[in-house]
């Protein structure tokens, strides 16, 4: 045992590797923010790390890639098809979008493969321009089935640009008799974020943690969890910060476990917009916990955020 734990301090040592956070963004995701943004986690992509020092990249179909970036268009054979009557292959929700030449000439927009159709078009082809998808400013999360954004709280309009502080509150629930406020940021801000005020004896983002006054010791928490320490007033409180799965006042309580691929519910925080990502690495399951942006809740029948 001493030996294993050894070797593996050791290789983490030597380990030149590559992290998701570590700012080389291996999975190429692309900037938030931007008109033409795309490869983010609000679409189904993600990156994880392992205890390999590989990374995996998903993809929203729950397909993954090792040590490079999740395209669905990238694979081989193309999804899309070979040949003269294939123009593009797009990225897009949990598939992909064709854009082909018909037996006629004419271009269309396919989801499946257009085919080997070699064709020759009599007249020259006008390109058709695709109906423009909205994009959401503000972590708003747009439903490719409307072409719509759902807005996080705080947030309204059709691309959630109009910010109203007074909704920041709105569609927050916290736990444990815990209450929303608005508050700034930071002492003195201008800009202002919705906060779970916790009663005594609980602490986390909505409250969902229970603590105790003590002291954080390195066998406290189970099951890998964090101990946590803050003061209030001339007290301390420790809580533990667990695994995903996991839950109880030191992590004693297994609530989820991962035995398929793909994106499950957190049935434990559900309405606080919380949701898994299990990934098959090796023979067992690599699971992250991911959060939906304030005020919106997973769907897992289209695997979005919406309200």
């Amino acid at each position: 045992m001493l030996a294993t734990v050894l070797f593996l301090l050791i290789s983490i040592v030597i380990c030149n590797c590559i992290f998701c956070n570590d700012g080389s963004n291996p999975c190429q995701f692309d900037q938030p923010g931007l008109p033409n943004s795309y490869f983010l986690p609000n679409n189904g992509y993600h990156c994880l790390d392992t205890f390999t020092g590989q990374i995996i990249c998903t993809c929203p179909d729950g397909s993954t890639r090792y040590d490079k970036p999740c395209r669905i268009c990238d694979r081989r054979p193309n999804p899309c098809g070979t040949g003269s009557s294939v123009i593009s292959c797009t990225d897009i929700n949990q598939s992909f979008s064709c854009l082909c030449y018909n037996t006629q000439g004419e271009i269309i927009h396919s989801t499946k493969p257009c085919g080997e159709n070699i064709v020759t078009p009599v007249t020259p082809v006008t390109p058709v321009t695709p109906s423009p998808q909205i994009k959401c400013d503000n972590e708003g999360v747009r439903d490719p089935t409307t072409n719509l954004c759902n807005c996080p709280s705080g947030f309204s309009g059709s691309k959630c640009e109009i910010r109203t502080d007074k909704q920041l509150c709105d569609r927050i629930q916290c736990l444990s008799n815990g209450a929303c406020a608005v508050r700034p940021i930071y002492d003195g801000a201008t800009i202002y974020q919705s906060k779970c005020l916790c009663r005594s004896g609980f602490d986390g983002d909505y409250c969902e943690r229970q603590s105790v006054i003590g002291t954080c010791t390195s066998s406290y928490c189970l099951h890998e969890g964090v101990c946590k320490q803050r003061s209030i007033g001339s007290s301390n409180y420790i809580y533990c910060q667990c695994q995903p799965g996991w839950t109880g006042t030191t992590c004693d309580k297994q609530y989820f476990r991962c035995r398929s691929s793909g994106y499950f519910i957190d049935e434990h925080l559900k309405n606080q917009g919380k949701y898994f990502l299990c990934v098959s690495s090796s023979n067992d399951y690599l699971i992250r916990q991911l959060s939906c942006p304030k005020g919106l809740k997973f769907n897992l029948e289209k695997q979005l955020c919406l309200q």
